[in-house]
């Protein structure tokens, strides 16, 4: 399948941005090849999508950068140039087929879509498809799985907080648990087992911060104390080797969101009364004073965007998209005479 120079720019320079990741320098560029069948395509392509800049990666949009005909007996074929794992989505006729999945340069992946809802199945003949099995598993285990899902999405919402922590620390020891005997006496590769620890870890810390939001949305007094919060530490929050893993991504956001609603509820902000509170204006000072250089740009980035989406038509969004944090953070001065 011929892949196009845009491609191939993109795979090759993917990940290299200025985050402070501690990923293997490799200067070889592999091969790593990417097929299956669709037994009900939705059209006649697939398509690769993947965060393509900082800015795509801070927001959460993967961008499609290659598509494959689907032939008339459903198979598919990429043929991918990477230096660096990849975080991938797999899409069809704008559905996700398979979201989150790892590649590692150099390896193949075969993976199906079987059924009338397309349920993606790996071929597990080698490490990359058992990789990419627990995480498959381990959607459907713990969110997806009728059961659970319920549990989860529904019942939580009348926890108490001391009934909703024993529920989350339980859920965690269960997804640890799941991962060591998925993975007994393997060798791991440690991008890997960075990527799936910290979906882990950060999945669980963003539960505990979206059950306290939904209880403020609620008007309910829920407070934490210092055992609730206890995973906020310094190397938790700054966390070099997470970048590429969504969960945290998601939450350095929540995080300083809920920092910010915290201080408001003890009528610590603003710290001039005199003044009306500026929730915008409020957090990206907060980002700026917890969080160090690149992290507080994931917070500020999204901040500012969402600042300027506010103001702009829906279809001028893309284009937003496009700016650089640099040229954002000095409209956002401006705007609010910071």
């Amino acid at each position: 399948m011929p892949i196009n120079l845009k491609t191939i720019l993109y795979l090759i320079l993917i990940f290299n941005i200025s985050l402070g990741c501690n990923y293997q320098k490799n200067d070889d560029i592999h091969s790593t090849i990417v097929e299956g069948r669709i037994q009900n395509p939705l059209s006649n392509k697939i398509y690769f999508c993947i965060y393509t800049d900082s800015n795509s990666l801070f927001l959460g949009n993967k961008t499609a950068v290659d598509s494959s005909q689907i032939d008339d007996k459903g198979f598919y074929s990429f043929l991918i140039l990477n230096k660096t794992p990849l975080v991938f989505n797999l899409e069809s006729n704008s559905k996700i087929l398979a979201s989150n999945l790892f590649l590692i340069p150099g390896q193949s992946l075969q993976i199906n879509f079987n059924g009338i809802n397309n349920i993606p199945d790996i071929n597990t003949s080698n490490k990359e498809s058992k990789y990419n099995n627990f995480l498959l598993q381990f959607i459907d285990s713990f969110y997806q799985n009728k059961y659970v899902y319920h549990e989860y999405y529904i019942s939580t919402n009348y926890m108490d907080i001391h009934q909703f922590t024993t529920y989350n620390d339980n859920r965690k020891q269960k997804q640890l648990n799941f991962f060591t005997k998925f993975f007994a006496n393997d060798s791991l590769n440690t991008d890997f087992k960075n990527y799936a620890i910290n979906t882990i870890n950060y999945g669980i810390a963003v539960d505990k911060l979206m059950y306290l939001w939904k209880k403020r949305m609620k008007s309910e007094n829920i407070f934490g104390d210092s055992a609730y919060f206890s995973f906020e530490t310094s190397d938790f929050i700054e966390n070099k080797d997470a970048f590429n893993c969504p969960a945290y991504i998601r939450f350095l956001n929540l995080y300083i969101k809920d920092t910010y609603e915290r201080m408001v509820e003890k009528g610590e902000l603003p710290i001039d009364k005199s003044e009306k509170l500026k929730p915008s204006v409020e957090k990206f000072k907060l980002a700026i004073k917890l969080l160090n250089k690149p992290f507080r740009n994931v917070v500020l980035y999204n901040i500012i965007y969402s600042d300027m989406t506010s103001l702009e038509k829906t279809n001028q969004t893309d284009s937003l998209q496009a700016n650089s944090l640099d040229s954002m953070v000095s409209w956002f001065n401006k705007k609010y005479s910071l």
